[in-house]
């Protein structure tokens, strides 16, 4: 059987585009003022279906295996720094969540096989 097209998951497993975009922007930071997060969503919105699989599947694998965001920045400080570092921890609560699990993959907190479901 051949692979499944992006369309193809997005249909049969949300139903719609649409449908996806507001799981994701349900999901992701969105700016506090009005006229920026309005751009934010028509930004969401308008993303390919790729894009808008990747950002869902991060966060159901962080949810799944980490519980946060937060959670999982700090299991990559801890395995990056046996007592901890404030700093770093800083830095990596502001990268994406496709982003911090590569950087815990290069940590080996999880696996490649979970990266490319």
């Amino acid at each position: 059987m051949a692979k499944k097209t992006p369309l193809q998951i997005v249909k049969d497993e949300f139903g719609s585009k649409a449908a996806l975009a507001e799981k994701v922007i349900g999901v992701l930071d969105r700016p506090e003022d009005e006229e920026e997060a309005q751009a934010f969503e028509h930004g969401v919105k308008t993303m390919s279906n790729t894009k808008l699989l990747r950002l869902w599947n991060a966060h159901q694998l962080v949810s799944s295996k980490f519980g946060s965001k937060a959670e999982l920045v700090d299991a990559i400080t801890k395995a990056r720094f046996k007592g901890g570092n404030e700093d770093y921890a800083r830095k990596l609560g502001t990268f994406t969540l496709p982003k911090l699990l590569d950087v815990a993959r290069q940590h080996n907190l999880i696996k490649i096989s979970e990266l490319t479901r």
